[in-house]
């Protein structure tokens, strides 16, 4: 006779369970496929970060796990931690049994716990009723998407810049596109050491532009499954269209070559705008992305972090306004004064309350699938002004 089960967790991942876990992630997400998750995320899979890497496990053997990786993000001089959600797989035998909600969960007491106040995920339509159940929110387009084609490289000029492949490791190389990208003002925080991991994935190289001994731009080119076609690029306009030029004329002549950019402008949308001029899709609509998801650990938090950029978003703005999410019962009062914002927990007359999933909404926009964010009262006017702002994902950081 079979005894009850021995469910353990949902705990962090044993060192001796690291290897199934990734072996479970490549049956459920790389079978047939020659990519590997650990090296495709390795800021994720990462054996001394198991902490981050929640389980469950029945009978000794892993069947549930869901990671939580935190990244700084840096708006404007302004900076928050984003716990991106990556990675979440129950073993086929062992679903609709509440496992991967429960280590979902447990990620969420870790957000919580370490004051990482927003939350990331990427995922396709299906499973969005996964995540609501647990807070999380589909936000609206978070980027762009463009196409060049093979005779596109007609319009992209020759250039003397000369051109070469980033080498892993060269420390020259690596700190030139760490002074570059680290010029953008809306990025993902990145340690020199995060830098020397995301510019070694496998299936992706980087092309640099040389004016005489010094890098003047750098562009990534993908050509993996999860992160296909120019998923990167910055500096000089000149040197950057010639990065251009030569990716596009090295990729298959008979495949589009995929762009991915952020919303913001930068030196890379600059160049692909020139020759495809309002050309561009929605990034959900291209291939490796998916859509994403956003959940609000801590609204407060959030809006003191960026406090600074909803300044600058107010400027000529006076009015005050009470925020409660009514699924915590957390107040978070803004009072704007013509460009700065004070942010209490004074309950103010002036209340607009909002679920968590409409708090994601409200700060990042929302999604076609969601009931679209009504406000009223005074205080909409003044939401609706420093809101929604955008926290710049490039996809060489997606998980």
């Amino acid at each position: 006779m079979t005894g009850n089960p021995v469910v353990d967790g949902p705990r962090a991942c044993a060192a001796a369970e690291f290897d199934g876990v990734v072996a479970l992630l490549n049956r459920v997400f790389r079978e047939g496929s020659d990519q590997n998750t650990q090296t495709d995320y390795p800021l994720i899979f990462d054996p001394a970060r198991r902490e981050n890497m929640r389980v469950i496990s029945v009978d000794g053997a892993v069947v549930a796990h869901v990671p939580v990786a935190p990244r700084g993000v840096v708006i404007d001089g302004d900076a928050f931690t984003l716990a991106i959600i990556g990675g979440t797989v129950t073993h086929p035998d062992h679903r609709h049994r509440g496992y991967a909600t429960a280590c979902l969960r447990d990620g969420v007491r870790i957000m919580v716990e370490r004051g990482w106040p927003v939350s990331a995920l990427w995922t396709i339509e299906p499973t969005f009723p996964f995540y609501r159940n647990s807070g999380w929110e589909a936000v609206g387009s978070q980027g762009w998407k463009y196409t060049l084609a093979a005779d596109d490289v007609t319009q992209l000029r020759p250039s003397h810049h000369r051109v070469a492949v980033y080498e892993p490791g060269n420390a020259g190389h690596l700190g030139a596109i760490r002074a570059i990208h680290d010029r953008e003002p809306l990025r993902i925080a990145r340690s020199p050491d995060e830098y020397a991991v995301l510019f070694s994935l496998p299936k992706m190289h980087t092309l640099l532009a040389f004016e005489g001994d010094d890098v003047a731009a750098y562009l990534t080119v993908g050509q993996g499954t999860n992160k296909p076609g120019l998923v990167e690029g910055g500096g000089d306009h000149r040197a950057l269209e010639a990065l251009v030029r030569h990716a596009r004329a090295e990729w298959p002549a008979d495949q589009d070559l995929q762009v991915v950019l952020p919303l913001t402008p930068c030196a890379l949308g600059d160049v692909v705008e020139a020759i495809k001029p309002g050309q561009q899709r929605s990034v959900e609509e291209a291939s490796g992305i998916g859509f994403q998801m956003m959940r609000v650990n801590d609204f407060g938090l959030l809006v003191r972090q960026v406090r600074n950029h909803l300044g600058r978003r107010s400027a000529g703005i006076r009015g005050d306004v009470c925020v409660v999410c009514e699924d915590t019962g957390e107040a978070v009062s803004l009072r704007v004064r013509d460009g700065e914002v004070e942010v209490t927990s004074e309950r103010l007359p002036e209340t607009v309350t909002l679920s968590r999933r409409q708090l994601a909404q409200l700060i990042f926009g929302g999604h076609a699938s969601a009931p679209p964010l009504e406000l009223h009262g005074s205080g909409a006017q003044l939401l609706e002004t420093l809101f929604p702002i955008y926290a710049p994902i490039w996809e060489i950081d997606h998980s």
